[in-house]
């Protein structure tokens, strides 16, 4: 308000304010409907003006001007918001809130040239400001509160261990999605898709994500190029069901999985999927829990994170590679770092051997923005989108990795070229990013082929 009108408005108040101590409530109502007509447009003085009318209309034991003005105060937060101040109005029970009326002479100088339209549309950044703070604060608590619960739960599992569940001879896992490559022959984007070779058990691990929809999509390309065929893949692992990793946006939201655009006949495949999906020709097993999907193969089961942007459950796939160990295979680490190893001690035997996949450690910042918002980092990571993972986080998480693992073979879609320096800085030779294109191989150590990367014994 305008210092002119602020004075115009608080001389009305002062003069009702006056005769209202006085006992001349006629006067003192006549100077709070002309304070009304001056102070509508703005929302503290507006409040004002109704809560003086009806202190009047109290003194007076006026109940048709008491519940006038009760309802026309409370019509005033959206009245501002939306508009609801017809020029002129005198605010009194005895005149329709939203009927405009002629202006006194003497104050149109200061209202005469006033648009409500354009005074509403003046609002219009501040109130979606108000709503955007709004929203993130119940998101916010949302989440916690959310997390509260999955977190509830995951104190209290009841897990069943996966023993003996057998081992394989040979691993090869081969990227066909993901961020990184040295051929330049290769597509790549911020999505997950392996090959892998179990023995005999061929595995496609996720879909990618064709975030441009196109037809072949990255997957589709690179099995191509690499010589790949979709009739050589008896099964297939569903880490999670974000978009990157089942193929686009539109599979995710239709709750299903694809190479590409058209969805590919996968009779007699078998999809191990750890929530609710479904696809039209293969054979959909949904994991509830740890358990072995096939000799030497096994998966962690659904562990249930909730982020900013809603609710992920992720499996892992676990094989067990002879006279070495475990290998986890990691889709994007929703997980968390100490609840995959927590969970991996609790229900297998064997040592765990090494880490291929991703992490999610986009320190100290993530790959995608979307209109300024740091989306990997500040909705998928951390304790929310006000306490995301920091370094300190990241560098206790990856210690202890270093620690523990004999090899790690890590991409980068959600994770840092600055992180994986740190990897690097960390294992040496025990570790490599994992690049489309280039495999990653380990043998049981009598069939005399050394592990890439090279193990540390």
């Amino acid at each position: 308000m305008r210092k002119f009108k602020k004075d115009a408005f608080r001389r009305e108040m002062a003069a009702g304010r006056a005769a209202f101590g006085s006992g001349d409530l006629d006067r003192s109502f006549h100077h709070f409907e002309r304070a009304h007509i001056l102070g509508q447009r703005w929302l503290l003085t507006h409040l004002s003006s109704h809560w003086w009318m009806l202190r009047v209309a109290l003194k007076r034991r006026d109940g048709r001007e008491i519940r006038g003005q009760l309802s026309r105060m409370m019509a005033v937060f959206p009245g501002y918001a939306f508009g609801w101040v017809p020029k002129g109005n005198t605010g009194g029970a005895n005149v329709h809130p939203l009927k405009p009326m002629a202006i006194p002479d003497d104050l149109k100088s200061d209202l005469g040239r006033y648009s409500v339209t354009l005074d509403v549309l003046g609002r219009l950044p501040f109130l979606a400001l108000v709503a955007l703070v709004a929203f993130a604060t119940y998101t916010e608590w949302n989440h916690r509160q959310q997390s509260e619960v999955i977190e509830n739960d995951w104190q209290n599992r009841s897990l069943e261990s996966v023993r003996d569940f057998g081992s394989v001879e040979s691993l090869e896992i081969l990227p066909l999605v993901g961020w990184l490559t040295d051929d330049d022959e290769l597509m790549t984007e911020a999505g997950v898709s392996l090959l892998i070779k179990a023995d005999d058990t061929t595995i496609l691990y996720d879909f990618g994500l064709n975030a441009e929809g196109g037809s072949p999509s990255p997957l589709e390309a690179n099995m191509r190029s690499l010589g790949v065929e979709p009739s050589e893949i008896d099964a297939i692992f569903i880490s999670h069901r974000h978009r990157d990793h089942v193929g686009g946006k539109r599979w995710a939201d239709a709750g299903s999985f694809s190479f590409g655009k058209v969805q590919q006949d996968l009779t007699g495949v078998t999809a191990w999927v750890p929530t609710e999906l479904s696809h039209p020709t293969a054979s959909v097993d949904l994991v509830s829990g740890p358990r072995k999907l096939a000799p030497g193969i096994a998966s962690t089961g659904p562990i249930a994170r909730q982020l900013f942007i809603g609710p992920v459950e992720e499996q892992a796939l676990v094989i067990n590679v002879e006279g070495r160990g475990l290998v986890t295979i990691v889709g994007c680490g929703h997980q968390t770092v100490p609840k995959l190893l927590t969970l991996i001690d609790e229900v297998f035997d064997e040592p765990l051997y090494g880490v291929v996949g991703d992490l999610h450690f986009p320190v100290p910042e993530g790959r995608l923005r979307m209109m300024g918002i740091d989306v990997q980092r500040r909705l998928a990571s951390g304790r929310g989108s006000l306490a995301p993972i920091d370094r300190q986080d990241f560098l206790q998480q990856a210690d202890r990795l270093s620690a523990r693992l004999k090899m790690a073979a890590l991409g980068g879609h959600d994770t840092s070229d600055e992180a994986l320096g740190t990897f690097e800085a960390l294992m040496g030779a025990r570790f490599e990013r994992l690049q489309v294109g280039r495999p990653v191989i380990l043998t049981a150590p009598d069939q005399g082929a050394a592990a890439s990367p090279p193990p540390q014994e």
